[in-house]
């Protein structure tokens, strides 16, 4: 069992065995696999160069082939290729070549739609172990609504989103972020930022964070395409001003969706935000994301299984940062997601000492959102042991209407551990401390099986164990001496990654200890 870097594959001793051991299909398809019986080297009408590996595509309307130029054993794709103001209305496949792909602009996939019904749109197909690259930091990727995004890479293969400078000229620091834009993907299905009458006469036209494009519809359901085996690396640059994109924004993205084995690594915003909708995310690492880790509201009713949040050593902002609706916290549909086996380990960084969006902690549950949080860990004792930081608080309830849903049993957390110095804040409307409301299984029946243990840092306490990087079930005690249970009450493993389920083996990128790669964890030598 063991973690590899991206490209070596060298399977290294799993640093999480347990990390919680403490108490897009319009007209003019081509198929990129198709054999190219004509040699000529003109792109009019659709003859296409043989010796050429690069994705291409006719344009509908100009008959006029367009493709990537070979630049070595790279592909280059102009502006003329695709840009902001030149969207691809046709299915392309990227074919794996055996160098990258560089964009000069934004690689956009359908049409914004602002008004109207939305027709269905093309579909970008990404082959397995391809790295798209972007030259220029205020550029991304965006699929929009009635579009489909197909990149389904494997445990061997990866598909990476990245920097020119980081994957080509490899001169990219570690931790270095807005080194390009992010991946956005706009979906028709639901948000509380339109009503019943605009969702059911297609006028729910809800403008996005950053550049102008538009989501939001009537259906949760919709079908947005399939990510998986996906790394995005080095995002979120302020493409618009005072607006930086994340490193995967999910606008009403529907259930149909499949996101799958997601590592968000050094991402400037958020890590994942979902915007309404209801996509579910399986398998996500949310790695030195320097605000939210994990970012939901505006409706979305949706999870996440098995998220490894870790933030860096020197910022940070919260692993969890959940919202009902911003200028309504009674908004509905109401947000309310459920996030299972997460290992959410904080650096106890201060904005004050430098930490770009905020003080680093744990879950903040505001403005009358609702959230099940099950079978999970957060910890601070890496903050505070080997970082020297403060620890901060590891879970929060801010306003009425949202200690309101904990109080009637709507939000509930259950079978988790926080292991904090600062454990919780706030309390329930009722006067109950959030700390009772964790643990007071008889008054609030939802919430069982969860410890709270103070003392994170303390000497009876041990997360790691064993040899170099790898996780035991030994030492597991609370302050009290007490055995510190590892499963839920119905034997379910509790946190993001188990030794007999490492699902980040083989593709996941810089989970080594810090001696064996720079980007690595901080907290194992």
């Amino acid at each position: 069992m063991g973690i590899a870097n991206l490209r070596s594959h060298t399977h290294v001793v799993s640093v999480f065995a347990l990390l919680i051991l403490v108490g897009c299909g319009g007209g003019g398809d081509i198929n990129i696999n198709a054999p190219v019986t004509n040699n000529s080297t003109t792109v009019e009408g659709g003859a296409v160069a043989t010796s050429n590996p690069c994705a291409y595509y006719v344009d509908p309307d100009s008959n006029v082939t367009k493709r990537g130029a070979v630049d070595g054993d790279n592909c280059k794709y102009g502006n003329d290729f695709a840009s902001e103001t030149n969207p691809i209305m046709v299915d392309v496949t990227i074919p794996k070549i055996d160098g990258v792909h560089i964009f000069d602009g934004t690689l956009q996939i359908g049409r914004d739609i602002d008004s109207g019904s939305v027709p269905p749109g093309p579909t970008l197909t990404i082959m397995p172990g391809n790295t798209l690259v972007w030259n220029r930091s205020q550029d991304y990727l965006i699929i929009h609504r009635g579009a489909k995004i197909n990149a389904e890479g494997t445990s061997d293969e990866p598909i990476t989103f990245t920097a020119y400078v980081d994957a080509v000229e490899g001169a990219a620091d570690p931790f270095a972020v807005q080194l390009w834009g992010g991946v956005v993907i706009n979906g028709k299905g639901i948000t509380n930022k339109c009503d019943d009458d605009q969702r059911t006469t297609n006028t729910c036209h809800i403008q996005a964070e950053g550049k102008p494009t538009h989501y939001g519809g009537n259906d949760n359901a919709d079908d947005s395409g399939i990510l998986k085996y996906v790394i995005i690396k080095h995002p979120g640059f302020e493409v618009a001003p005072g607006d930086e994109l994340n490193g995967l924004t999910l606008n009403t993205v529907g259930s149909a969706t499949v996101i799958e084995n997601i590592q968000v690594y050094s991402t400037y915003d958020d890590g994942v935000e979902f915007f309404g909708g209801a996509v579910r995310v399986r398998n996500l690492i949310a790695q030195y994301v320097r605000d939210d880790s994990i970012d939901y509201a505006d409706g979305w009713q949706g999870s996440v299984t098995n998220a490894l949040v870790i933030h860096h050593q020197n910022d940070g902002n919260r692993c969890i940062e959940a919202d009902n609706q911003g200028s309504d916290f009674s908004a509905r549909p109401l947000t309310s997601a459920r996030i299972s086996n997460m290992t959410c380990i904080t650096s106890g960084q201060d904005e004050s000492a430098g930490g770009t969006h905020g003080d680093s902690e744990g879950v903040l549950l505001r403005r009358g959102v609702a959230s099940q949080i099950e079978n999970s860990v957060i910890f601070d004792g890496y903050a505070r042991n080997v970082a020297s930081n403060s620890g901060n608080e590891c879970l929060e309830l801010d306003d009425s209407e949202t200690r309101d849903l904990a109080q009637d049993g709507t939000t509930y957390i259950k079978n988790t551990i926080i292991a904090c110095q600062e454990a919780t804040k706030d309390s329930l409307n009722n006067g109950d401390s959030v700390s009772d409301w964790v643990t007071d299984s008889n008054k609030y029946p939802g919430n069982t099986g969860n410890m709270i243990i103070s003392e994170s840092d303390s000497g009876s306490l041990s997360i790691l164990g064993g040899s170099l990087g790898f996780f035991t079930q030994e030492n597991m005690t609370d302050s009290n001496g007490a055995s510190v249970d590892i499963v839920s009450d119905d034997g379910t493993p509790i946190g993001a990654v188990t030794e007999s389920n490492d699902w980040t083996e083989g593709w996941a990128i810089c989970l080594q200890p810090r001696s064996e790669a720079a980007c690595g964890l901080w907290f194992v030598n």
